[in-house]
This record gives C-alpha cells, sequence and structure tokens, in this order.
C-alpha cells in the first residue's frame, strides 16, 4: 500500500498501541511529510484502566500517540476530552498551540470509576470541539482511546447507551468527521464497537497486526506530498496500420468524499493517425561477457500488449551466472522438431542449414524429463505415369523424436546427412503432416511443443501445407520459420501462413545463407525462455493474439493465441486455428493490432469498430464508456465500480465522468 520509508522514530512511537479499530480504511501514524491540516480530538475513556499504574502508563501513551505531529494553527489542532459517566473538555483547538500543552492537558485527566457513556463524549466532540474546526478539505478526526477493560466493567454498555453511541456517531459522520477506536492493552467490547462502526470494522488483537495497518494517517488523510506520475502525460501507443491508441493521464492530489487524500488519475482515450507499423511482440535473451568473477549477465526481453494495462509493455530481467554454463540453458520441458529443406535449390548450400540446426541443439538441455528432440530432412519429387502426376515425398528421420539424448551421436547424424540423399523438391507440407503425426504418437501431454522449419523457398505440396498448418496449430504446437535466400512475396506469403499471429517474433528471413550461423546462436538463446512454462506475465495480463492470412486457394486462415491459468493456476498458451472457405478484405484493430474480416464490428475496451469494405478501420468519433476491471463497459456516470489504474492494478471506486462529451476514467490510487 505504502513504501518503507518510514524512519525507525514512528515506528517507536506506533509500539504504544495495542490495538487498532479501523474504519473506511482510515487509519493514525506518523510520517516523513506530516498532515499540516488535520484538526484532531482525542477523547480518553478514564474509567477504563484497573489500577492507578495502569491509568498513569495511558496517559504516556497518549502523549506519545500524537508527538510527531507536527502542531500549530496551520498545521495539526489538537483537542482533549476526558469521558466517564459524563464528558468534560479540557483542551480546545484554540488552547492548545504545542504539544507541550497538548502534554499538560492530559496530565490534568483524572482516573474514574465509574463506566464511561462513550455517547456524551461523540456528543460533546461534536457540539463543542469539532463545531470550531477548520472547513474542508481540512480532515477532521475524532480519536476514542480507552484502557485495559477490567473484569468488573466487562459486559460493555447498556443497549440504551449503545442506540445512542450509534446516533451520535451518525451525526458526526453526516457532518464530515471521521472516527477511530484506539484500544491500549486489551480489547473494545464488540457491542460498542458495531454501534460506533455497523459491521465495517476490522479488529487486531496484537501489536504486529496492528501496525501492518497503522501506517499511514498523514497520507490518507492529506492531500500526499507527491503522486507517482505527478502532472499529464500523453502515451500513443503502438502504430498498427495507421492508427495507434493514445492514453492521456492526468494524476494530482485530491480528496474524496470522505476526506481522505489520494492520489487522483484521471485516465482518457483517443485515437490518432501514424505512418510507420510497428510491433508489440518480442522474446529476446542475451548474454554479456565473461567477468573477472568467473561470471556474466544474461538479459532477457519480453515485450507484448497488456490488455490490463491497455498498452504495450517490455520488462527486462537481468541476472548472472556462471561462465562455464550459461550456454547451455536450464529448466527446460519441451518436445522440438527440427525440419531441415534439402531441396535442390539449397543443395550447395546445405552445409549452413545443417550448423543452424547442430547450434540449437547444442543449446538445448536434452532429457527423459527436460527436452526431447526430433530431426528430420525433407525433399520429394514428382512424376507423371499416365499422365497423372505421382508425388513421392522424401522424408529423412534424422533423429526420432525422444529417441536419443546423446549430443554428441545427434550432432554427428546432422553431420552425415551433407551427403546422405537427393535433393530434390520442397514439400513442406507432407513434411510438416509427418511431424504432426510424430506429436500424436511419440509427444508429451502438457508440454510445450515446436517445429523449427528452415527452408529457402516455397513449397510443391502448398495446399497439403495449407491444411496442416491449421491443424497441427490445433494441436497447441508452435511454429517457427526461417526463410533464406531470394525470399518472393508469395514465399513470404507462406511462411507468414506458417508462423501467424506469431510472425512478429517467430518469422526470419535471410538474404544469405551465412546470415544463419549468427542467426542460430541467438535464436537458441531465445529458446532458453520459450522452452519453460510460458510467462506467468502472459496470463496476467491477458495476452491474445489473432491474424487472418491473405486469400490462398479462395480459402483464409483465422489465427488465434491466448494465454490463461488452468485449474492448477499455472500458465498455459493455447492456439485456435480456423480456415474460411470465403476471401474478404481485413481491417487491423488500432488498439492490439488483431485482424478483422470486412462487414465486422468488434468491441476492444469499449471502443466500438468496424471494418468497411476496403480494408479501413472505422473509428469511433467519440468515446462514451469506460473500462472496468473485468473489461466490461460502464456508461459515463457510473459509479462505484472496479478498475485499473494506470499501472494495470486494480482498485474500488472508480467513476465515469463526462469531460467535453468524452468518456473519462477517474482512479483514486493510494501513492
Amino acid at each position: 500500500m505504502l513504501s518503507n520509508t518510514y524512519p525507525t522514530r514512528c515506528w517507536k512511537v506506533l509500539s504504544v498501541i495495542a490495538l487498532l479499530i479501523l474504519v473506511h480504511q482510515i487509519e493514525l501514524s506518523c510520517s516523513t511529510s506530516p498532515c499540516i491540516n488535520l484538526d484532531l480530538v482525542v477523547a480518553v475513556d478514564t474509567s477504563s484502566s484497573c489500577s492507578q499504574t495502569q491509568f498513569d502508563r495511558l496517559l504516556s501513551e497518549v502523549k506519545a500517540l500524537v508527538s510527531k505531529f507536527p502542531i500549530g494553527p496551520t498545521k495539526t489542532r489538537l483537542a482533549l476530552i476526558g469521558m466517564s459517566q459524563t464528558a468534560q473538555v479540557l483542551a480546545n483547538f484554540d488552547d492548545l498551540t504545542s504539544l507541550s500543552d497538548f502534554n499538560s492537558a492530559v496530565d490534568r485527566l483524572t482516573m474514574s470509576s465509574e463506566r464511561a457513556e462513550i455517547s456524551k463524549g461523540i456528543k460533546l466532540a461534536r457540539e463543542s470541539v469539532l463545531n470550531k474546526a477548520r472547513a474542508a478539505p481540512t480532515p477532521r478526526l475524532l480519536a476514542l482511546v480507552k484502557d485495559r477493560q477490567c473484569a468488573e466493567r466487562i459486559t460493555g454498555s447498556s443497549d440504551a447507551e449503545l442506540a445512542s453511541i450509534k446516533s451520535e456517531v451518525a451525526v458526526l459522520k453526516l457532518t464530515g468527521n471521521a472516527v477511530h477506536a484506539i484500544g491500549i492493552g486489551g480489547l473494545w467490547n464488540s457491542r460498542v464497537l458495531k454501534a460506533i462502526f455497523g459491521t465495517s470494522y476490522l479488529l487486531f488483537k496484537n501489536n504486529n497486526k496492528a501496525m501492518e495497518s497503522v501506517k499511514s494517517l498523514n497520507i490518507k488523510m492529506c492531500l500526499p506530498p507527491t503522486c507517482k506520475h505527478s502532472g499529464q502525460t500523453v502515451k500513443p501507443e503502438t502504430c498498427f496500420a495507421k492508427s495507434q491508441h493514445v492514453l492521456t493521464f492526468n494524476v494530482a492530489g485530491a480528496f474524496t468524499s470522505s476526506k481522505i487524500g489520494v492520489c487522483r488519475q484521471h485516465i482518457a482515450r483517443s485515437f490518432q493517425s501514424c505512418t510507420e507499423k510497428q510491433s508489440c511482440s518480442k522474446m529476446e535473451r542475451s548474454l554479456g561477457s565473461c567477468q573477472a568473477d568467473g561470471k556474466l549477465a544474461i538479459l532477457e526481453t519480453l515485450q507484448f500488449f497488456d490488455r490490463k494495462k491497455q498498452s504495450c509493455v517490455t520488462y527486462v530481467e537481468k541476472h548472472k551466472v556462471d561462465c562455464s554454463g550459461a550456454r547451455e540453458c536450464k529448466d527446460q520441458v519441451a518436445d522440438v522438431v527440427i525440419m531441415l529443406d534439402k531441396s535442390g535449390s539449397i543443395h550447395s548450400k546445405y552445409h549452413t542449414v545443417a550448423n543452424s540446426a547442430k547450434t540449437i541443439v547444442e543449446s538445448l538441455n536434452l532429457g527423459e524429463k527436460n527436452v526431447r528432440i526430433g530431426v528430420v530432412t525433407f525433399n520429394g519429387f514428382s512424376t507423371y505415369v499416365k499422365s497423372i502426376m505421382v508425388v513421392t515425398d522424401l522424408l529423412e528421420m534424422l533423429v526420432g523424436l525422444g529417441d536419443e539424448f546423446d549430443k554428441s551421436k545427434i550432432l554427428t547424424k546432422i553431420e552425415k546427412s551433407r551427403t546422405v540423399g537427393k535433393y530434390r523438391n520442397t514439400h513442406t507440407g507432407h513434411a510438416l503432416k509427418e511431424v504432426r503425426k510424430l506429436f500424436n504418437s511419440k509427444g508429451r501431454k502438457n508440454v510445450f511443443k515446436a517445429v523449427v522449419i528452415i527452408t529457402d523457398g516455397s513449397s510443391n505440396d502448398a495446399e497439403v501445407l495449407y491444411q496442416t498448418v491449421s491443424e497441427i496449430k490445433n494441436d497447441n504446437v508452435t511454429l517457427y520459420a526461417v526463410g533464406v535466400g531470394k525470399v518472393t512475396n508469395y514465399e513470404l506469403r507462406e511462411l507468414n501462413l506458417i508462423t501467424s499471429p506469431e510472425s512478429d517474433k517467430n518469422l526470419f528471413v535471410f538474404e544469405k545463407f551465412e546470415q544463419l550461423k549468427p542467426w542460430a546462436e541467438k535464436f537458441s538463446q531465445r529458446l532458453c525462455m520459450e522452452l519453460k512454462p510460458p510467462n506467468p506475465k502472459f496470463c496476467d495480463a491477458d495476452v491474445q493474439f489473432k491474424s487472418i492470412s491473405l486469400c490462398r486457394f479462395r480459402k483464409m486462415h483465422i489465427n488465434m493465441v491466448n494465454f490463461k491459468y488452468d485449474t492448477s493456476k499455472r500458465c498455459i498458451k493455447h492456439f485456435k486455428s480456423e480456415i474460411s472457405e470465403t476471401c474478404k478484405t481485413t481491417c487491423v484493430d488500432p488498439i492490439d493490432g488483431s485482424d478483422h474480416l470486412e462487414g465486422e464490428s468488434w468491441t476492444n475496451m469499449c471502443h466500438e469498430f468496424r471494418c468497411d469494405s476496403s480494408g479501413n478501420t472505422i473509428l469511433p468519433t467519440s468515446v462514451r464508456k469506460c473500462v472496468a476491471a473485468d473489461f466490461s463497459c460502464k456508461p459515463i456516470g457510473a459509479a462505484p465500480f472496479r478498475c485499473r489504474n494506470i499501472d494495470g492494478e486494480e482498485r474500488e471506486n472508480c467513476q465515469c465522468i463526462d469531460k467535453d462529451g468524452e468518456a473519462v476514467l477517474v482512479v483514486d490510487n493510494p501513492n
């Protein structure tokens, strides 16, 4: 809730409190930025001590309770009331100009054997003290303090007294005052607490628990001295298809209706045109140089669109490892198949393809319970028999999935594949179909599965590939594709089809085969991140992707990925791939970059969009609703409801207000 910057002296003062009853989340404490506008009335039950020794201790602790407040006419003003069978004002606001004045007034309190009537103390505070308090927004607080309850008075107040307490508190709150009940060394009677607070109170029976909740009266009851993100911030988000979402934050200190000081956030949303298409999907892992201590730094970068924060976010984690084991990844659990194109056009450069596969294998943590690897080469040829084309696939299983864990043996088999067999056509579709069968027969359940395809051109069995890509994605298999050489637009579209909707990070295109080596080294590091269970940040942010392929064979691929927690709270990646039998124009959502079909209307973050026949996304002319924490839409005037602040954290009591005809979300955020 608050930073841990409170000085030791504050906690020494607070340690005198053995019991705190808290209502409406208002707390009593001292602060490094003391409240300069607070009117505090301390009403002490002088009948609650069982002995003079206890009473003397009570007076000492009442003094300590306010000892760190800055006292003065323009700062904290104090008043003191004694409560027994009657109530008496020992000092009013104008009587106390220093802490020593307050302490002198406390010394005038005398112990009473008569049970106190709390209602009289509350009424006296309202009529004779708080009526002299400063006007709003100055917070006004009545603190009711009592000592350990004695056995002969443990039964508490009568029903009539409880009714009077409840009535007096209600009137007090209607006039803008807050009430606290503080116990020193013992519990308040629960019936009295309910009369004061109803059922909404927190009861702490020991110092530690009370101290956890006691941190922030001055920050809560005063305008915060500083607010995170203070001032106005205009934040253009990722540019998707010539439009981008713009968030405007205005943050400043403010008082709630309960006179609690908060950092109030006004969050407005709009759209503007942009030119440079961008991506919001990145996963990188880089190694630093080995240092004298035998360690090196590993930097891991993760970027994605966070729906809860409504923005593109980037997380960077840095940690050190031993130089000797830095390149071999740990904690990987996955089934991985590497597919190597061995067609005729790649013949003279196949050694670079094989070497890149070896680099990937060397980085993996192979084992029965870790990474199981499979390696296949693929090509094929076509012949005509009586004018009928007959297709022959030449797929070679160099390493069956999970059949070998000795890296040296696997690397030897890949090396030997340079000279074995013939190099003919590119039958990517049939090869991927066999790999799918391999996963279904030998793959493990609930384990990340991936295929890495390295090729130099488009397939000669495109229709088979088109169907198989959709099927294997629905099996929850992630596809990576590497296109090398002079890749045409046609070939690029096929590679995009294979990797969508994650093409931004899973598709790699190079002009020269020599670029495969540095790519393989970098990609191997990224696999250290990918072959572990998905980062929980994906599920926390409700990450999802959607893409629609260009028309081919009079069909379109519609691919979706999302991340959700399963019943055991593991973050799981889910694919869904469909084939549309009709072709339409597509549009792009300017908030998250997802694709939509011509004629489709959709809602994202309470904005309503429509895709027209020319492929333009029709943007809303105005924003008339605010986004709630569960992504439901709240109309202007809605309050209170749960929402998310600038940092994506859930907050209570949010409002949706109108500002110049636009909906603005108001979030009261503790700083």
